[in-house]
Formats: C-alpha cells, structure tokens, sequence
C-alpha cells in the first residue's frame, strides 16, 4: 500500500482473544516513539448504538446470554440459531453501528495523527458477527467494505495468529469458546484477501517482535 507523508496511517492490530495482542500492541506504541511517531490509539469493539434493542431482546429470548468461567464473565450470541431475516437485521444494524464508530472513533480522530494504532476496529466486529451469525458472506470484499470502507484504505493490517491450544492453556476462560477456532480461521480468510501480514505468535515474544519490526520498516515506519 503506497501512502503520502501528509497521509494519516493505521496500524490495525488485530486477532482472536488471547492471541497477545495487547502485549505488541503496548510494545508497538515504544517502538513507534523510538523511531520519532508519536502516534494514537484506538480501541473500537462493541459499538452497539442502534443494536441494544435487538440484544436486548435475544437475551430475553436466550440467544445472548453471559456465563462465568474460571471466574471471567462472558457474553455469548447465538444468533445462528435465529430466523434468517433477524440474522441479517443484525448485521445491518452491526453494520450502522461500526460506521458511526468509524467515523467517531477513528476517521475524525486520525486526521490530526500521522500514525494510529487501532487494537481493536471494524474487522473485529465484521469477524464476531459473522461469527454470531454462520453467514459464510461476511468473509467476502463486500463486507469487508461495508464494515470497514471508511479506514480500509489509510490502514496496513496485521493480524497476530497464534495457535488455539496454547491461547486455551495460558487462557483457561477461553476454552468455553466454542467459536474461537471459527474465529481464527476468518481471520485469516480475510488476511488472505486483504494482503494483511499474518505474524505467528507461537514462539519467543522477542522472535514475534523482531518480525514485526522487520514489517514497521517494510512499510516505511
């Protein structure tokens, strides 16, 4: 992806829960100062403006539900169980939403920054909705465009993959995730479609940072 010096850039960071992303991302903040960026930050998940209607009234329904486990609380949708025509009015609606977060949380904001990291954005969601939902479209470039039109073009990707047993065994809480592989494979699916770096996070920390930091200077950071 070429780019303008006068161009706002974005890193978007992203992966399954407990892939480390947190823990290179802070590192990635340091490294960016290092080399003379000064750059924001961004986490944006979980923007649902127009959806709390809908979730509200599936978790009367049963289909989002919270359960503890190894003492975390999480939520869960299982909105394949719904009607086809309510899993594609959560979409929509999802779809609304993560443009208004877009646009407030990260194309506003990023026009006076050079450089942001976005943790978490629009491609988390479009991966748990299709996730939610099994619609196997949502892999697709036309969602990608609809969840992620307004920051796809000024964004580098990099999706940190890391192998489902060792997330369950450093995250015990996670194995009660039954969409977590399903998870990791749109993930990657929509790496391979969008040229995203995918950086393996299954050996040293300091192996997966050293890569990455190979990755900042092939894109001119």
């Amino acid at each position: 992806m070429t780019h303008s010096h006068k161009t706002s850039r974005i890193i978007g960071v992203t992966g399954v829960d407990g892939s480390g992303k947190t823990t290179l991302t802070n590192w990635l903040k340091e490294e960016l100062q290092a080399r003379g960026h000064d750059p924001g930050f961004v986490w944006s998940r979980f923007n649902n403006y127009t959806s709390l209607p809908f979730l509200a009234l599936t978790r009367l329904s049963g289909h989002n539900v919270y359960r503890e486990h190894e003492g975390v609380r999480m939520g869960f949708h299982d909105f394949e169980r719904l009607p086809m025509p309510l899993r594609y009015l959560f979409v929509g609606l999802q779809a609304l939403d993560v443009n208004i977060a877009n646009l407030l949380k990260i194309r506003i904001p990023c026009r006076t920054v050079p450089v942001t990291i976005c943790e978490r954005g629009p491609w988390d969601t479009l991966v748990d909705v299709a996730a939610d939902t099994s619609l196997d479209g949502l892999s697709g470039r036309r969602a990608v465009r609809l969840f992620c039109g307004l920051v796809l073009d000024d964004a580098d990707m990099i999706l940190i993959d890391r192998d489902a047993d060792l997330i369950e065994g450093a995250r015990p809480e996670l194995r009660s995730d039954v969409k977590l592989r399903t998870r990791q494979q749109l993930y990657r699916r929509l790496a391979e479609q969008g040229d995203w770096r995918i950086l393996s996070n299954n050996g040293s920390l300091d192996d997966t940072k050293a890569e990455f930091s190979s990755w900042l200077t092939e894109k001119g950071f």
